[in-house]
């Protein structure tokens, strides 16, 4: 059962290849269009991680690496290290792993890859990490993203018996009537235990007002999980459901992009357990200096995740810096 996440970091790397050949799709221009050879230069890249929730887990994880060829934020190849401590309650344990980064995009549509793959050590497993994403633009109102990507669970039973999960995705979006847009999702999500889930999202966007960024959205997601008992690993409900209705931002000021959300719903388990919602999310980048950026972000969730718990909810927050040469 091992290979599934293995295979999602696979996955990862055979969409970056797939997209870099562009075998059947017309490639975005990359972002270092019209920029000569020697505007690539050497990069470094440090960030941290944390994350805790009202069970008393905590994450700390710290990464750092090296880009080359790095020509600008959307336009990037490296290496990165990382380190994570996982803690609760006089209990901890320390997962190390190796990541490769790409990232080739338009930096308007973000039209093609954005990826991440690489393995991590924990207790005496070696798991298959990262992400990718390979977005593509048949029409300008129409948006098409595959996704593939693979981590730890994330509560100390998983973390001490080494489940992880992969996942398989594509997602489509599509304007209408030039303010509103509708977004679905299909998944897969493999576990190293045996379990597997099918994900199914949607969301619909409306621009409340273009001028300043704001936006209202509705959305829905649920899950069914193929296995019912995991040994209390985490939270496996046979059936999952959520609604949010969230309002939204996102605002270019001068070099910096600022988006944040604000939502609250509700959540059903297994059609009859019932409880409320709520979300906040905050992320800006930009450049610092002329060869100095900084991406940071923060999140709250008040959702069952992992851990069924009552009133379980779960902060984050980070950033990473990269500083060319």
């Amino acid at each position: 059962m091992t290979c599934r996440p293995v295979a999602a970091c696979a996955a990862a790397l055979a969409l970056a290849a797939l997209a870099m050949t562009g075998v059947g799709v017309a490639r975005a221009a990359p972002a270092s269009a019209g920029l000569s050879d020697a505007s690539a230069m050497p990069a470094i890249l440090g960030g941290i991680d944390v994350a805790s929730d009202t069970d008393g887990f905590h994450a700390t994880r710290l990464q750092a690496g090296g880009l080359y060829p790095y020509v600008s934020y959307f336009d990037y190849a490296g290496v990165a290290l990382q380190a994570t401590r996982y803690s609760q309650a006089g209990w901890d344990r320390e997962a190390s792993g190796v990541l490769g980064l790409w990232r080739s995009q338009d930096p308007h549509s973000l039209v093609s890859i954005d990826a991440k793959a690489g393995v991590v050590q924990v207790a005496g497993h070696t798991r298959a990490i990262g992400d990718a994403t390979w977005s593509l633009r048949p029409a300008t109102d129409t948006g098409v993203e595959l996704m593939a990507a693979g981590d730890l669970v994330e509560t100390q039973k998983a973390i001490e018996r080494g489940i992880a999960y992969g996942l398989f995705a594509a997602s489509v979006e599509h304007t209408f009537a030039e303010r509103i847009t509708a977004i679905g999702f299909v998944g897969w999500q493999p576990f190293t235990d045996g379990n597997d889930r099918t994900q199914l999202r949607a969301r619909l966007i409306w621009q409340a007002v273009p001028a300043w960024g704001l936006n209202t959205e509705l959305r829905w997601r649920q899950y069914r999980s193929s296995k019912d008992d995991v040994g209390g690993a985490y939270f496996n409900p046979d059936r999952y459901r959520q609604w949010v209705g969230a309002l939204s931002m996102r605002r270019h000021i001068g070099s910096w992009t600022l988006s944040g959300a604000l939502g609250a719903g509700r959540e059903t388990i297994d059609g009859n357990d019932r409880h409320p919602v709520r979300m906040a999310e905050l992320r800006a980048e930009g450049a610092l200096s002329g060869n100095l950026r900084l991406v940071a972000y923060a999140t709250y969730n008040r959702s069952t995740g992992y851990v069924d718990a009552p009133d379980y909810s779960y902060r984050q927050a980070g950033f990473t810096l990269i500083r060319a040469f």
